[in-house]
């Protein structure tokens, strides 16, 4: 890949409007990822800060272990009915690919930080009005991408870790015990939660763990977001220069069309250098997001329909809020990746389509390069194994659905 640092001759010095802008493009990504450590940190940040942003990471793992381990050990070795074990099988399925995706993160965070430096840079550089109605739009979409996602979860996540356990309210065994629910049942020769304060403190730390869990899901649809829909800006922008660089050629000389076709050339190849560090990041969490909402889907299919057939109104609802939010997820990686393939391909289209052939030969070669970029479209891959697309959104949905007919044979 390009150093970029040879693309750039200039960078400019942020300016109040640049700031401003840069501020409302992330700020969702600040409110999410902050809390988990996530956000990048500044090399020449104080040690307080760098230990801090260290300290949240730790806690952050401490507490997805926390659910898990305890909650596995129950399901596994306490747990006889099979019924409820695989009503445990899916909570435990999502601690694993929370955990998995955090892992991921957490070593990306370089990269994590070039891809903001990146963005900060394109800020600095808008110089036209156009150039900047463009990002905005996009990181307005960014933002409500992120905004939506956040909303789903976090309803989603409130049922099930608030509203369920406490509606179930609690029962006594036929040893004369009064059982409290909680939202994942632990090991009790771990970690005995039955009596108070245990039960009160298991509780509250498992609505931690929660949190942080669809913390990192939010804060990996708002990076995904953020960071694909300002590159289709990018190449939005890229087709407005190659659109008025003909007509703009008629007035000037040679050498001008030259060098603003060297400057579109140029933006485009930064953007396709962008384009490939967010792969780079997200590849491995999108096969994770791939797969694990494939079975969440089918899961919280199987939940729904149990539950609805036992007419438990919270625990259908719950479960339906969280069926969609899940559904919501998988679909806006496929369609921010889609989005990122069709904007790949018009700009070959519009470098074919502009008016190259009253060129002089010599300048309409120059297209030549960017012709041939084109022929391979930029594209969001889960794993390097599939692009993320609108066919393969219905690949999931298909699966998951042939899961759960799968599941309703056996286990129903």
């Amino acid at each position: 890949m390009r150093n970029e640092s040879n693309i750039l001759e200039k960078i400019p010095e942020p300016t109040k409007k640049s700031k401003s802008d840069m501020k409302y493009c992330t700020t969702m990504n600040r409110w999410f990822l902050i809390p988990i450590g996530l956000w990048p940190i500044d090399s020449d940040a104080k040690i307080f800060e760098k230990i801090f942003s260290e300290t949240r990471i730790v806690i952050c793992y401490l507490l997805i272990l926390f659910l898990l381990v305890p909650c596995a050990l129950h399901t596994f070795i306490n747990e006889k009915n099979p019924r409820l074990k695989m009503k445990m099988i899916g909570p435990l399925s999502f601690c694993l690919m929370a955990i998995s995706k955090y892992c991921f993160l957490v070593r990306r965070r370089n990269e994590i930080r070039k891809c903001f430096d990146h963005v900060f840079i394109d800020w600095r550089r808008v110089n036209l009005p156009t150039d900047r109605e463009i990002m905005l739009a996009n990181a307005k979409l960014g933002r409500f991408i992120a905004s939506l996602c956040a909303v789903f979860m976090y309803s989603g996540g409130f049922f099930y870790h608030t509203i369920m356990p406490i509606s179930a309210g609690s029962y006594i065994t036929a040893s004369n015990i009064t059982v409290r629910p909680l939202t994942y049942p632990v090991y009790d020769p771990l970690f005995p939660a039955k009596n108070s304060p245990s039960y009160e403190i298991v509780f509250v730390t498992q609505w931690c763990s929660g949190f942080v869990m669809y913390s990192i899901t939010i804060g990996t649809c708002s990076l995904a977001g953020v960071f694909v829909l300002h590159a289709c800006g990018q190449l939005t922008i890229v087709m407005n220069r190659l659109e008025n660089s003909v007509t703009s050629s008629k007035k000037s000389s040679d050498d001008m069309f030259e060098n603003r076709l060297s400057e579109i050339v140029e933006l485009h190849l930064r953007t396709l250098g962008f384009i490939f560090r967010v792969e780079r990041i997200l590849n491995e969490v999108c096969l994770i997001e791939f797969v694990g909402c494939t079975l969440n889907i089918c899961f919280l299919g199987y939940y729904f329909m149990t539950e609805f057939e036992r007419a438990d109104t919270i625990a259908t609802v719950t479960y339906c809020v969280l069926l969609v939010s899940f559904t919501f997820n998988i679909f806006i990686f496929c369609y921010i990746g889609e989005t990122l393939t069709q904007q790949g391909k018009k700009v070959g289209s519009t470098a074919y389509m502009i008016e190259w052939y009253k060129l002089p030969g010599k300048d309409a070669r120059g297209l030549i390069l960017l012709l041939a970029m084109t022929n391979y479209p930029c594209s969001i891959t889960a794993g390097k194994m599939a692009e993320l697309s609108y066919s393969s959104f219905c690949g999931v949905l298909k699966t998951a659905m042939g899961y759960l007919n799968l599941l309703r044979t056996v286990v129903l």
